[in-house]
């Protein structure tokens, strides 16, 4: 394999603690096994920005191009002038739905997450919705390859960005079982996180309305008696826009003593959290892929979640779905899986044959072999 020097802009970080930070972390580092990558970073991201090997060196650029909106301008309109593009083989943009450039002096490739805009109603600001809808279409169509996370996002690009199917290439996620290491006995962990009996799980940030918090509370607000006195829910995740309103109905709750923020949970405690729940909850409104599907699975925990956008597509026949609005269906799902053992242990052995399907060595792959068409 031809070993080759990549460019790699990560100024769409997010501090580390978003779900393109994640696919950014495994990207780099799988790339870097045989690829030598330049990492452009903020100075206040490269000190936690995982260097895995000599193979990355990280470029840092001025914290004073940070700010949102300056860091949009800069990325499009300053960098792609202003930087020597001719020391490298390809230009990787792993987050286009973020950034990109608006002219693109080496070949470049494009990863896009999603369009969750166009499907949640007041997801950002009108001037971030203005860049989304309007400035983003028009320099992404100008990448040389576009890749799609899932057959869901490609759907979108072609129907609200008018892009051809035959521009856009899907290329599915993996996972890192490398962070799913169960570092802690369920005692311990009962003792590190106060919970204290069985629980259903839910890993996102606390954003409202997208990750659909509050449907998910009011679904087990209406199990019954007899299986909430067993069953905790448990939500750990960074807070995020609109994590107020999700935080403020939890505290009302009449079930308040029964629901549970972590916060944002380190990689070292989440391969216990996963495999010691007793059910993963996905009933997010939206999702250009869902990384912790395949995380849950992986742990062997049965898996529910919403029957939109890529989920049911990643999830397969190891999931049961449900309608995200409704708490009602939420609720009846949720429990009819923690009364049926024998359907959890189907599940648990079809999510094990399911997330072989996907993989950052085969996504990585695949980035080269795109390239190399060119």
């Amino acid at each position: 394999m031809k070993k080759y020097k990549i460019l790699v802009s990560v100024l769409a970080y997010d501090n580390g603690k978003s779900g393109i930070a994640d696919y950014i972390n495994n990207v780099v580092k799988y790339l870097s096994q045989e690829h030598s990558l330049d990492v452009l970073i903020y100075e206040k991201d490269s000190y936690i920005f995982p260097q895995v090997n000599e193979n990355i060196n990280l470029i840092k650029v001025s914290d004073k191009y940070s700010n949102p909106t300056i860091s949009m301008a800069y990325h499009l309109f300053v960098l792609p002038f202003n930087f020597p593009f001719d020391d490298y083989d390809f230009i990787f943009l792993p987050a286009g739905n973020r950034r990109l450039f608006s002219y693109y002096p080496k070949k470049t490739i494009v990863t896009f997450h999603d369009l969750s805009q166009f499907h949640i109603e007041n997801k950002y600001d009108s001037l971030r919705m203005y860049y989304i809808k309007k400035v983003i279409p028009h320099f992404l169509k100008k990448a040389q390859i576009v890749m799609a996370i899932s057959e869901s996002t490609k759907k979108d690009l072609v129907q609200f960005y008018g892009m051809a199917e035959d521009k856009i290439e899907v290329n599915y996620n993996g996972y890192d079982p490398s962070k799913l290491v169960v570092n802690l006995t369920e005692e311990q962990l009962v003792n590190k996180f106060n919970i204290i009996d069985e629980y259903i799980l839910y890993i996102s940030r606390i954003e409202h309305p997208g990750k659909n918090h509050l449907n998910l509370i009011k679904a087990y607000e209406l199990l019954p008696a007899s299986v909430k006195k067993d069953y905790q829910l448990v939500f750990a995740g960074s807070e995020w826009n609109g994590a107020e309103e999700v935080i403020n109905y939890a505290q009302n709750s009449p079930d308040k003593e029964r629901i549970i923020f972590l916060g944002f949970v380190q990689d070292q405690d989440l391969g216990a959290l996963y495999k010691f729940a007793s059910l993963y909850a996905f009933p997010s409104f939206y999702e250009g892929f869902g990384i912790p599907l395949l995380e849950a699975m992986y742990s062997e925990t049965p898996v529910i979640c919403s029957n939109v956008s890529s989920l049911p597509e990643v999830g397969g026949d190891a999931v049961i779905t449900f309608d995200p609005t409704s708490p009602e269906n939420i609720s009846s799902v949720v429990k009819y899986v923690l009364e049926k053992p024998d359907i959890q242990a189907k599940m648990v052995k079809s999510g094990l044959e399911q997330v072989k399907k996907f993989s950052w060595e085969k996504h990585c792959k695949k980035i080269i072999e795109l390239i190399e068409k060119i």
